[in-house]
């Protein structure tokens, strides 16, 4: 079960011997008891509220937290976010103190609702490229797996493919049998979050991968399932057979960062999102393969 864990400026109190300010911990207990938050979106909230709280001395107390004004606000939103280099950062900030003083208002702290005052922070949706492994970690990755067994060609095809079309994890998972058209060399991927699905051609070295797959064992599966890639039938799933993949798409490509060592040691993301991320990145210098249309 996930636990709460105690952030940096907590800790100052805690090694200088005083108590959190009241208003901070009715501002947890808050969120805890009143909202029912989970406990990540609690730590998230914990960072940002506090900061304001010691960077405002009106909120060290319910007396002085009344003399509280709206461009107290406004000038700490725009100093704050100014030093922001995270477009996620600086959304998240805006959130957190919004919700902070709807809190303050709820719980009669403040006579005026202070949340309207937090200006909102422009943000851009693709201002910054991915941050991900450089392509030539990728271009390793595919050098990981063991090609002369069945897994060792699944996993393969799986990276390949990743690397490839800068797909999610979902639409690998969701790729069908009937989604490849081998005459035509064309393969379909259905839309994921809000997304159109795309008619992609079958590059060459996908083709030749997917091939030696289905020749390794895939096609000897049950043909309960259709999904392309599947289990091997071993290890955990000896009693049911092949199965679809699901999270074990993640494990794949984990499993292949883990073993290339200290090339990815100071990366944190180290799943199939690492993939599309250090394509997003690669495409702009590269460009891609053609769509053949979007559904």
């Amino acid at each position: 079960m996930a636990r709460e864990t105690v952030t940096d400026d907590e800790r100052k109190f805690f090694y200088a011997g005083k108590k959190l300010p009241t208003i901070y911990l009715a501002y947890l207990n808050y969120l805890r008891t009143v909202r029912r938050l989970s406990v990540g979106t609690i730590q998230n909230r914990k960072i940002e509220s506090l900061r304001f709280i010691l960077k405002n001395p009106k909120c060290n107390s319910a007396r002085t937290v009344k003399s509280l004004r709206a461009v107290d606000v406004q000038e700490y939103t725009i100093e704050v976010a100014a030093r922001m280099t995270s477009r996620h950062l600086r959304r998240n900030l805006v959130i957190v103190l919004r919700d902070f003083f709807r809190f303050l208002h709820f719980e009669q702290y403040t006579k005026k609702d202070l949340s309207s005052s937090v200006p909102t922070v422009t943000t851009y949706r693709h201002s910054s490229v991915p941050k991900g492994f450089p392509w030539k970690v990728v271009e390793q990755l595919l050098k990981v797996p063991n090609r002369r067994t069945f897994c060792g060609k699944r996993d393969y095809a799986v990276i390949l493919m990743l690397s490839r079309y800068g797909i999610r994890a979902i639409q690998l998972r969701a790729l069908r049998l009937q989604d490849i058209d081998w005459q035509k060399n064309t393969i379909h991927f259905k839309a994921c979050k809000g997304g159109k699905d795309v008619l992609a051609p079958l590059l060459p070295d996908v083709r030749r991968s997917l091939k030696q797959y289905f020749r390794a064992g895939r096609m000897k599966a049950s043909r309960e399932f259709d999904q392309v890639f599947l289990t091997s039938g071993t290890k955990g799933s000896s009693e049911m057979g092949q199965r679809p993949l699901r999270d074990s798409t993640w494990n794949i490509v984990a499993n292949a960062f883990k073993k290339l060592g200290a090339e990815t040691q100071s990366f944190q993301k180290r799943g199939p999102h690492a993939i599309r991320h250090a394509y997003a990145v690669n495409r702009r210098a590269t460009p891609p393969f053609q769509e053949i249309r979007c559904c």
